[in-house]
């Protein structure tokens, strides 16, 4: 639900609130018969949570030394009630269970947030957050479980961004940015290690150009910077992730958004990225590398449109030893929309069809290498690359009706 109400003197007061409901039930087995040669190394999982959530503030347009600005102020929150379980299964039938637990985490971010136009070439955009989480985990599973997660805990992160835009000249600005981010680790892990780092820090940086030397033409690039305090990566024999050390990834992106004619648009993205461990300068498994994106749509005065797209990701390491090289894949998608104008006040209906992987390739969307085993193979397993296939060619089709109060 949103909510605004505008004030005569240039405010504006907000409200975004939401609410979510998620079930996942996941059977898998990354490992086959590697720890339990009898039962098979088969894992449960079920997830059932509530989300909700909310973004309340408040907007104020002013002037400064006769130049214009906006600030901002609000307060975002969020709240996951949340039961998990872990087990062990054979085909499909529960042997065990490893971890049963209620959680619930909540987080509540005050944030401040300027733009200001101080000269007539140059512009800045920033402001800051603090964002608060508290973790509260029960365990459900008793003495039956060999990891019991239990207790509370809380912990907090400040957070600042600073961007200052160039121009334009001649169609074309520069822009320069900075700024910090987190990402949050598990509940049951923060409240079973204490010592453990709860919200790692992001911080980031970029240097970019943004172009538009015809009305009909577009072109942005960029080059930026990205250090992480502590990379989650996959682990194979548990099917789950652990944070690792430091990391530090380098990376260009290309874009370019063409109106040739008025009834069509091409758009391309080409983006490198090279990410390492600071400390050893090992590489990061499944980082990407290379990938591109790009589309051509044509719209025609019946209502009807349609939509080319190209999705391309290259090689990248599998290992950290960047030994073991992981396939790259591209796929085609084909996107049909169809609008229906009605009569008022009815509103329109709109029709799509798709076709996802339009050429049926053979294509791998999830690749790890880990070592796993099957019966007759050696005790130690066999090391070698597990995939998930990807989609093969798909239809899709549906109606959405749109109307106003």
């Amino acid at each position: 639900m949103d909510y605004h109400y505008d004030f005569p003197g240039g405010g504006t007061a907000f409200a975004n609130l939401w609410a979510q409901y998620y079930y996942l039930s996941l059977y898998t087995n990354f490992t086959f018969f590697l720890n339990d040669p009898v039962n098979g190394d088969g894992i449960e999982q079920t997830d059932r949570r509530w989300l909700t959530g909310g973004d309340i503030g408040y907007r104020q347009t002013f002037r400064l030394l006769d130049r214009e600005g906006t600030l901002t102020a609000g307060l975002q929150t969020r709240f996951d009630n949340i039961h998990v379980r872990l087990g062990t299964q054979q085909k499909r039938s529960s042997l065990a269970i490893t971890q049963e637990s209620d959680i619930f985490e909540a987080s509540y971010s005050p944030y401040l947030k300027v733009d200001l136009q101080f000269l007539p070439w140059l512009r800045f955009a920033g402001g800051g957050r603090l964002d608060v989480f508290t973790y509260n985990v029960n365990d459900r599973c008793g003495t039956d479980c060999s990891v019991r997660p239990n207790g509370t805990a809380s912990d907090s992160i400040a957070s600042g961004k600073a961007n200052l835009i160039f121009g334009p000249w001649a169609g074309t600005e520069f822009f320069m940015n900075a700024g910090t981010g987190f990402h949050s680790n598990d509940a049951r892990d923060v409240v079973l290690n204490p010592s453990a780092t709860t919200l790692t820090r992001a911080i980031g940086y970029e240097l970019g150009i943004r172009s538009q030397p015809w009305t009909w033409t577009e072109f942005f690039a960029t080059a930026w910077l990205l250090d992480l305090g502590s990379e989650l990566v996959f682990v194979g024999d548990e099917g789950t992730t652990e944070p690792r050390g430091k990391t530090r990834r380098l990376g260009t992106e290309f874009s370019a958004r063409l109106t040739p004619l008025e009834w069509l648009s091409i758009r391309g993205d080409v983006t490198y990225t090279h990410a390492e461990f600071r400390k050893t300068g090992d590489a990061v498994p499944l980082a990407p590398e290379f990938t591109a994106f790009s589309s051509v749509t044509a719209r025609l005065p019946i209502g009807l449109s349609g939509t080319l797209q190209m999705l391309t990701v290259g090689s990248r390491a599998g290992t950290e030893d960047n030994h073991v090289k992981l396939e790259p894949f591209t796929i085609f998608d084909l996107v049909l929309r169809y609008k229906i104008p009605l009569a008022p006040p009815t509103g329109r209906l709109e029709a799509f069809f798709s076709i996802r992987n339009l050429t049926d390739t053979d294509w791998r969307q999830a690749q790890f290498f880990y070592e796993s085993r099957l019966p007759g193979e050696p005790t130690g397993g066999v090391a070698d690359i597990h995939f998930v296939p990807g989609t093969p060619r798909m239809f899709m089709g549906g109606l959405t009706w749109l109307w106003s109060a």
